[in-house]
């Protein structure tokens, strides 16, 4: 499978706070459509919160990692297949426990109260989110730290959506509005800090593609990684890569300054194949003693939310999840 360098459309925070059609719709099909990469990446201001937001949240990602092992057992959550607080070696790489990479999740808008019923239907969502002692952490809170990024990236992610709606309006009517989905009360934004623990040896997976994935959200917010050390070796393979139309590997880097999204399965049912999801994957660096850190941001609808033909997100859900513990894929 050959490996090609490709550059994601890019718009800024302002062009679609501004809502100017004849730049927002070409640069949405460009990256949504049918030849697309199936990504987009949105340039923040220098003033916006996310710059900061994001140091202090992945620099957190190691703390979380080398917290004693009991601390962290403490943090799992198996009632909801690890979808609440700490995730390791749980999900399955072509049947092999995946142990490359750490993860924390929660959901970005935690509701008061969760209905026992609803909590047995839907335990991957309904649940309070887990967070570690402060003073475990060293004294930085994580709560603030891992909403604070989540919802800026939501709330930026809602924007696209609104503008999405607008462009698929001129390709189909009636269809259900993605904003409206994602501005829902009870919508299930899910954040996932990630973790990948330094190699003790060097290696080379580039011709190993294991992982490769379809998001089922709506849309995926991501941010640049970060690394330690901050430099890598010349010549360094790791990163996001999607596969296009073409069958290659596209090599997609996200500058720093900006929130990408990614389109999922969800949108593309919602959208009657007008959006693409492409199937993706994130490859470490194959240096050794390097760590990487970053964070992903699942906009999605509420579980009853019908994607179509009496399909709800929430048992699209199941059934994807279920998937991701027994054949060996995992989202991102």
């Amino acid at each position: 499978m050959s490996v090609i360098t490709a550059v994601p459309s890019t718009l800024t925070l302002a062009d679609l706070q501004e809502g100017y059609t004849e730049k927002l719709f070409p640069a949405i099909e460009a990256a949504f459509g049918a030849g697309g990469l199936g990504i987009i990446v949105v340039h923040m201001p220098e003033s916006a919160d996310f710059h900061a937001q994001r140091n202090t949240l992945l620099g957190m990602a190691p703390k979380i990692a080398a917290l004693p092992a009991d601390v962290k057992k403490e943090l799992e959550h198996a009632e909801s297949q690890f979808s609440f607080g700490w995730s390791h070696g749980k999900e399955k790489f072509e049947g092999v426990p995946d142990t490359l990479k750490g993860s924390y999740y929660a959901q970005i808008y935690e509701r008061e109260i969760y209905e026992p019923e609803y909590q047995q239907k839907f335990p991957f969502y309904a649940h309070k989110n887990i967070w570690p002692n402060t003073d475990a952490m060293g004294g930085v809170d994580l709560k603030d730290a891992f909403i604070g990024l989540g919802q800026t990236m939501t709330e930026t992610g809602t924007l696209l959506a609104q503008r999405i709606d607008e462009f698929l309006a001129t390709r189909h009517t009636g269809l259900p509005s993605i904003e409206k989905a994602l501005s829902s009360p009870k919508n299930c934004h899910k954040g996932r800090l990630l973790y990948y623990f330094p190699k003790e040896t060097a290696s080379d997976n580039t011709g190993s593609w294991c992982g490769l994935h379809l998001d089922h959200s709506l849309l995926t917010g991501l941010t640049r990684a970060i690394f330690d050390p901050a430099v890598l070796p010349a010549g360094d393979a790791s990163g996001l890569y999607i596969q296009t139309r073409n069958n290659e590997m596209a090599r997609v880097s996200i500058p720093e300054d900006c929130i990408a999204f990614q389109v999922g399965e969800a949108a593309q049912i919602l959208s009657k194949n007008v959006l693409r999801a492409t199937p993706h994957l994130v490859k470490g660096t194959d240096a050794a003693g390097v760590n990487r850190s970053t964070f992903a941001c699942f906009l999605q609808p509420e579980v009853d939310f019908d994607l179509g033909e009496g399909l709800t997100f929430g048992k699209f859900t199941e059934n994807i999840l279920a998937s991701h513990y027994e054949d060996g894929s995992s989202e991102l």
